[in-house]
Formats: C-alpha cells, structure tokens, sequence
C-alpha cells in the first residue's frame, strides 16, 4: 500500500469531524481485544495498535488544546464534501444497473471495476468516475433500456469536472491552514487511514466468525456524513 502525501492526509482530515473520528477510532482498537494473535498474522503487531492509540491522543490533545471552533471547516470543505457525496451516489447508481445489465458476464463487470472503493479522496474518486463515463459510452446501447442515457452520461462528466474544481479551491483552503490547524489535521488524517487499515484487516482476521467480524466496522464514521452534514460553516478559519 502507497502511504498517503502529508496532503491527501490533511485533505482526509479535513473531511471527518474529530469527535467522530476520535469516537471510531476508539471502538475499532477496543475490537481488537482478545483478536490480537489472528490480527498479528495478518501484519497488524502490538507496535501498530501502540501507533493508533498513541496517534489517537495526540489528535485528541491537539483537539483540546485548538478549541471546538477550529474543528469547523472551510467552506471550501463542505462544498467539496457535498459534491464527493453527490458523486459518490451517481457512481454507485451506475454501478448497481451495470451488475444487473451483466451479471452473467464477469469480464465486463470486471472492466466496470464494481467491487472497487474510493475512500474519501476526492481524487481517487474523479479517476474512477472517469474511468466508469467512458465505459458507459461504451456499453450505453446495451444499458440505454436500464435508464444509462445520454443525459445520465453528461451527468456523469459533469460532476466530474466539479471534483476537479472543488478539489482546486479545497488544496487551496488547505495551503492557507496555519501550521497547528494543518497538523491537526495532517494528525487526523493519518489517525483515519491506519484505523481504516485496520478495519480491513481485522474483518478478513475475523471472517470465519460473524459476530467478532461486525465489531470491525465503518459504520460510525459512515453514519457522520463528514463536514456536509455539520450545521455550521466556519468561512474564515484558517488556524
């Protein structure tokens, strides 16, 4: 796995809430007990969980020390979180008829890439939409009869060239952080990639049993739709 740049780490620390992220965080380490000598065989060591955890107080001192103001966004964030939303759905939309208008043949389905997750990059997320526009140009007689327009494609490339666009002003937002808000959520950031980590591993550690597998799950930092769903802006915070 690549490691992530110090900027697509701020960008994902910017997208989570950090009571959500640190509140996640917390739950997944504490589904660990008990699981660490499956877990170990899978590269996840004492040394790695000892990361998380130390990872998670500095997050949640640097929270403490900068104040509930600061964990607000830039605009910038919330309208780049609304669009990755509004993408993600159109993505997953086109993915759905794409596995019903060829479920009976795994070579397509495997040029649509279906089982392929973006995370919260918005980047990752514009490449794999493009991929799947031109695919669906490709296909689009077969489809047309499922609701895969002309219209439903112009959608497509539109939203894809707003990612780009918010993706521009968000980098931009970021560059203007002051140093300790930038390492908070440079902090924040790799707190959520290497518990994402985790969460995988864990799940394929605790596979042969559904009830210990559950435990390692998304769904607590999924059920906070990141900085869309929060109620207030911050315009000017740049600390």
């Amino acid at each position: 796995m690549t490691p992530l740049l110090r900027e697509e780490l701020i960008e994902l620390g910017v997208s989570v809430p950090t009571p959500v992220l640190m509140d996640w965080a917390s739950c997944q380490l504490a589904a660990t007990k008990g699981r660490e000598p499956q877990l170990e065989l899978r590269g996840v060591n004492a040394a790695y969980l000892s990361g998380i955890q130390d990872l998670l107080d500095v997050v949640r001192r640097g929270h403490k020390e900068l104040g509930e103001a600061h964990d607000l966004p830039p605009k910038e964030a919330a309208l780049a979180e609304r669009i990755r939303l509004d993408s993600l759905q159109y993505w997953n939309e086109a993915k759905r008829v794409v596995r019903i208008a060829f479920s009976s043949q795994p070579d397509v389905l495997a040029k649509f890439r279906t089982g392929v997750l973006t995370g919260r990059l918005i980047m990752n997320l514009a490449t794999e939409l493009d991929t799947l526009i031109v695919l669906l140009r490709e296909h689009q007689p077969h489809l047309k009869v499922l609701g895969i327009t002309e219209s439903f494609i112009t959608r497509g490339e539109v939203l894809s060239g707003r990612l780009r666009d918010v993706k521009l002003h968000l980098d931009e937002a970021c560059r203007e952080l002051r140093p300790t808000a930038a390492q908070q959520c440079r902090d924040k950031g790799l707190l959520y990639d290497l518990t994402r980590r985790l969460v995988r591993i864990g799940r394929l550690a605790s596979s042969p049993e559904t009830s210990p597998a559950s435990r390692f799950s998304f769904a607590r930092i999924k059920g906070e739709q990141g900085v869309s769903m929060r109620p207030r802006l911050n315009k000017t915070n740049r600390s």
